[in-house]
Order: C-alpha cells, then structure tokens, then sequence
C-alpha cells in the first residue's frame, strides 16, 4: 500500500460573518444539539437543503427543553452506543445517490465515539467525499477546570469497526491529550501495559490551551512520568489531517522499533473533536487494513453523562473535505 499524504487534503476557514457561512448548499446538514451557541449559530447560518439535529441521550435533554428548536428533523436515539446512535441517525435520513451526494456533518457537539463511527460508516456505505466542520470556542469555561464528561462506563473499541486482538503482540496506546484527565486515567488504567505515545493539540485553539490541557494531562493516574516526557507528539489541535499524519508517523515507529514482533496499537482521541476527525479518517485510510502487522483499533471510554455546554463563544470554523 502506498504512503499517503496527508498534507494534500482540504480544509478551509467559512466566514462566521456571512450568513449563510458556505458558498455552496449543502444537500444533507447533520448537528449534534448541545447547548453552546457555537453550536447553534453555526447550524442556523449553514446552507443546505436538508438540516437534523442529532439529540445525544448523554445531553439527557427532555422533550419539553427541546421544543423551542425547530429543524428539517430532529433525531433522538434512545440507546447509548454508538452502533445504535448512527443505526437511527441514518434510518431517518433519506440518503440517495450517495456517491455525489454533498452532506456535511458539524463535529462540534458530537459524541467522540459516535462521530467516529458516523464518518467511518459513511464511508462503508461508499459515501465519496464528506464535508466536516469543526467550530473553535473563544474559550472554555472554566479554562484548564472545565470537565467535559460527567460520567463514563467502560473503556472498549469502537462498534463495528474492532480488529481482532493479536495475542503474543506488543501493545502500544497512542492517545490524543485533551482536558478529560478523569478520561484518560480511565484508558491508561485499563490498558496499563501499553508503551504509551501521548499526542498532544499544538499549536492549540488559543495561546493559553496548550498550557492548560499539559497541566491537565500531569493529573493523569497512573502515568508513569517519563511517558509524559521521553515520548512527546504534536499536532495542531485544529488540523485533522496533521494528526492522521502523526499517528502514521508513530505507527511507522513503532513497527520499525521491533521489527519482529506483531503490535496490537490502540487510538485513542480524547482531545478536541477535529483530532477526533484525525483518528478516525486515519483508521479508515490505513488503520483497517495493517492486521497483518497485527491491529489498529479505535478505544475510547464510553460516556453516559456529557456537560451540555462547555465553551464560551465562536471564534472560528473550520471545513474538512474527507476524500474516503
């Protein structure tokens, strides 16, 4: 298989001051509903002809908090996996001619798990391109204090899309840093043999971010201190495309490192959802289809409590061209 590039894929900055925000309609909009206005007014300014709200059971939004929303529809899974979440999201969208069809989702109030899943399923059902917004805060609300999950079960890979565990293989956990350090201490402890390769989102959205999830990633039990420090990556924590580089990068170094060995490798994005974007996109282009190495699998700590509203402001949106 040849290397791909990463560095040639598209991504844009829309004009939050236009309304609407894109030059070209969009057929299908999808938008995870949450509290934030950079959420909303996004959805509000788009362009398409169809526009759905997904409604995350983890928001546990009621009815009645909903009924000042208004969309083409508005979808409210019931169950909490991610299999079930876009299984119900899909059923209720009329997708036709899905080879040139232009959809966009916007990333921002999505559930990590479920917004993976989205895009990789998407691609199996042989959607072409997908447009994908990720919006940036002015700032998060209680800066390097702001907790982003309230409650989580178990750690597990991603429905659908789980390799089959090499056994006698090195594990290794590439993991991307964000400020759920209650997060990544889950992760950490369940996969506590793993040689781990922290990525983390620099240059941050703002100056002072970088700083504050590094303070947070310092509170991660158990971590061993040297793998906060020995083996360190970047990428910038607005840039999908870089982070789907670097863990092609730190999986060409792990694979180099032990040559004869087999290594079960596990992604974990845990940092700002356009890294989410990153993880997933590069298990679609490469990560599905290295078993012979041993396995690639997207884990993440399953949540079934989630803040509504965590940022202040819009500062900016970015638009992602995923070529599948």
């Amino acid at each position: 298989m040849s290397i791909i590039d990463y560095d040639i894929f598209y991504r844009e900055l829309l004009p939050v001051e236009n309304n609407p925000i894109n030059s070209t309609p969009f057929d299908i909009f999808i938008s995870a509903f949450n509290a934030s206005d950079r959420v909303k007014e996004v959805f509000d300014k788009i362009n398409s002809s169809q526009k759905y709200w997904l409604i995350h059971p983890e928001y546990q939004f009621s009815d009645e908090e909903l009924t000042e929303f208004h969309a083409t529809s508005t979808i409210k899974p019931i169950e909490f996996g991610e299999q079930d979440q876009v299984s119900s999201l899909l059923s209720s969208i009329n997708i036709t001619d899905i080879e040139n069809i232009k959809i966009c989702i916007d990333s921002t109030g999505f559930m990590r798990n479920v917004l993976a899943l989205l895009i990789i399923t998407l691609g199996y059902l042989g959607c072409k391109k997908i447009s994908v917004l990720y919006s940036e805060p002015i700032q998060y609300i209680e800066n390097e204090n702001t907790h982003f999950s309230i409650s989580a079960l178990k750690v597990k890979a991603l429905d659908g899309t789980a390799i089959t565990i090499t056994t006698n293989a090195k594990d290794s956990l590439i993991m991307s840093i964000g400020f759920d350090h209650d997060l990544m201490s889950q992760v950490v402890n369940d996969y506590e043999s793993a040689t781990f390769y922290p990525l983390y989102g620099f240059p941050s959205l703002s100056a002072d971010m970088f700083q504050q999830s590094a303070f947070r990633s310092s509170n991660i039990i158990p971590i061993k201190e040297n793998d906060l420090t020995t083996r360190k990556f970047f990428a910038p924590a607005n840039d999908p495309f870089s982070t789907a580089k670097q863990i092609q990068r730190i999986v060409a170094i792990i694979h180099h490192r032990e040559q004869n060995l087999k290594h079960n490798i596990y992604l974990c994005p845990l940092s700002t959802k356009a890294q989410v974007i990153g993880h997933a996109y590069y298990w679609w282009k490469e990560g599905q289809h290295q078993s012979q190495n041993g396995m690639i699998n997207i884990i993440l700590p399953m949540c079934i409590s989630y803040k509504r509203e965590t940022s202040v402001g819009l500062r900016r949106v970015w638009q992602y061209t995923l070529e599948m």
